[in-house]
């Protein structure tokens, strides 16, 4: 069905939503990522029509090629609530032929070959291919203090301020992992935008205002006239590292600011940058999104940094390295939900945070 009446029939059975949360719903009961939502239930109207879903979502309107449109409880106002769009999982193919056009260049019309058929190798074709079709020819060392999230990132959500500080802690515990070939951090994919850019002055608006709402973000340390660069899948990682650059404080831990002591790769990631693809600013936002949405759900998969500095971009290897499901699950949440997540899994019951 693509229009008429939305009902509990037509909401029946596995969907993929713009978060990238695996939703299964059966009967009036919804599980996602696998795990059942006991307190948030398939809701009706008096009339049989669904109204929402718990206390999560309500029901807004179909939305293209038969995806459902839901608004999140969070806001009373429809223009403020944030969208989460429900797709069956057989629309996905026109939509990656949708994204592939976007350069106007034939040879992108197809996946790429050398891949099987499998649902994973199907998504890393798409993730190189697009991403081959809007970068920038070198890989450029991006400065954390230049970054910030793209729009379009975890469902127009931003940063979740929990996992963003869990993050830093884990740099303060271990060390900061320096990209070596294969190993350490993630090579970031990111942005450019010139200071007449459009996208950037959304970008920049909308991350200023959730750091005035959110004493836990590091400050905004970009000038009216300075290029900057907006992160794509490792928003995180990046304002991890301004909150060492800017010694702020730790969230959840008394006294505690994080000072880059004598980490030696950390300063040099701070003051020199990290090696980031970086694609023009031109990319257009569905493409954005879809790269976002890739990055953020094959967290598996990885680029090889060569000693020479350069990255093949055709070619991704899958990391056989263990998991956790913590870690799985925080790549594919937006910013409420991973906030709810790193707070159950650090065990912390008491917090400003919490929303009741």
């Amino acid at each position: 069905a693509t229009s008429g009446p939305i009902t509990l029939d037509v909401v029946q059975g596995e969907w993929m939503s713009s978060s990238r949360a695996h939703i299964s719903v059966a009967g009036t009961e919804v599980h996602m990522n696998g795990f059942p939502l006991r307190q948030h239930k398939v809701e009706l109207n008096e009339d049989g029509t669904v109204s929402g879903v718990g206390r999560l979502w309500r029901l807004d309107c179909w939305a293209e090629d038969g995806a459902i449109q839901f608004r999140s409880t969070t806001f009373q106002n429809d223009m403020e609530a944030r969208k989460e769009i429900w797709r069956r999982q057989d629309q996905t193919e026109a939509e990656k032929q949708r994204l592939l056009r976007y350069g106007g260049n034939s040879s992108f019309g197809e996946l790429p070959s050398g891949y099987s058929s499998s649902k994973d190798a199907e998504d890393v074709a798409l993730l190189t291919a697009l991403v081959f079709q809007w970068r920038e020819d070198d890989i450029c060392n991006v400065r954390p203090c230049q970054v910030v999230p793209d729009f379009v990132n975890r469902a127009q959500t931003g940063l979740g301020v929990e996992l963003l500080h869990f993050i830093a802690g884990s740099m303060r515990e271990h060390g900061f992992r320096k990209r070596r070939g294969k190993e350490g951090h993630d090579i970031p994919v990111v942005v450019r935008e010139p200071p007449d850019s459009a996208c950037r002055a959304e970008a920049l608006e909308v991350w200023k205002e959730r750091v005035a709402e959110e004493e836990g973000f590091p400050p905004v340390q970009i000038g009216a006239e300075d290029e900057i660069f907006t992160s794509l899948g490792n928003g995180h990682f990046f304002q991890a590292l301004n909150l060492y650059a800017t010694e702020w404080p730790a969230i959840n831990v008394d006294g505690i600011k994080y000072t880059v002591g004598e980490d030696a790769d950390l300063a040099d990631a701070i003051s020199q940058g990290v090696p980031s693809i970086v694609l023009k600013s031109d990319t257009p936002r569905q493409v954005r999104t879809k790269i976002a949405n890739l990055l953020n759900s094959k967290r598996e998969f990885f680029w090889t940094l060569n000693d020479n500095g350069s990255v093949d971009v055709s070619k991704m290897e899958e990391s056989m390295s263990k998991c956790s499901h913590f870690e799985w699950l925080s790549r594919g949440m937006d910013a409420i939900y991973v906030n709810c997540l790193v707070r159950t899994h650090l065990g912390i019951h008491d917090s400003k945070r919490i929303q009741m």
